[in-house]
């Protein structure tokens, strides 16, 4: 009796668990359908796509008939030029080799600074010069009276032979812009402004003055205590006598 039971309760229990509803049964339908669909499409569709390496054979056959075109058009070329260049120098000599290779290009004129006249931006044109030196060259003019000679600028302050080298070509003096000094007239402190007069020979040129109460000569500069050849030289450049 007990056995009973027990299958009779085991067959409710299995009964619980495997039997289904409709809604259950629709269910369990559509998701076996899906998975053979899921089945079909692996066996049918390749697992990966795969490109194929592009062929570049014709691609680089092109190339290589462009270039060997191109090299054969400028030897070509340098050929031909060369010929004509050797037909020009029969006809006109050796000697005439800048001109034949020159003609379509002209030379860039030289640039040219007056240093007597130029202001702070025309130095500025001149290599390895800014605003500093072109502002310091100028103030030296002033000092100066103006440049008897381009080589004077090597006097500026800072100014080294190697950024000198760089304009000297470039430079040019028109001496008659020069200002000299009247050396009967001028005041102490006028010719102590000049770069060529220091201070202890400024002071024995005026002493002079006072005691021969004029220069008659230019000459008589070398009187002065301190004056040297060279010096004396520099100094009569910037010094006149009035009447």
């Amino acid at each position: 009796m007990d056995i009973r039971k027990m299958k009779k309760q085991a067959g409710r229990i299995v009964g619980d668990y495997l039997t289904y509803n409709r809604t259950e049964q629709r269910g369990v339908f559509v998701l076996g359908a899906i998975l053979l669909c899921v089945i079909i499409a692996n066996a049918v569709i390749p697992a990966g796509t795969f490109q194929k390496t592009p062929n570049f054979s014709a691609f680089s056959k092109e190339v290589r008939a462009f270039e060997t075109a191109w090299k054969k058009a400028a030897d070509s070329d340098s050929i031909a030029r060369d010929q004509r260049y050797r037909n020009y120098r029969g006809r006109v000599g050796v000697s005439s080799y800048d001109s034949f290779y020159n003609k379509s290009k002209p030379a860039k004129p030289l640039l040219m600074v007056e240093l007597n006249s130029a202001d702070t931006f025309e130095l500025q044109q001149l290599r390895g010069i800014g605003p500093g030196f072109a502002r310091r060259i100028v103030n030296y003019r002033d000092r100066l009276g103006g440049y008897c000679d381009k080589h004077q600028v090597l006097e500026v302050f800072g100014m080294d032979s190697a950024r000198y080298l760089l304009i000297e070509k470039n430079l040019r003096v028109n001496p008659d812009s020069i200002h000299p000094l009247d050396l009967n007239l001028v005041t102490f402190k006028e010719l102590l402004h000049h770069p060529y007069f220091p201070f202890v020979i400024t002071k024995n040129i005026m002493i002079y003055r006072q005691k021969n109460k004029r220069f008659k000569t230019l000459e008589e500069l070398k009187n002065i205590q301190g004056v040297s050849d060279s010096l004396f030289r520099r100094m009569i450049i910037y010094l006149r006598l009035g009447p």
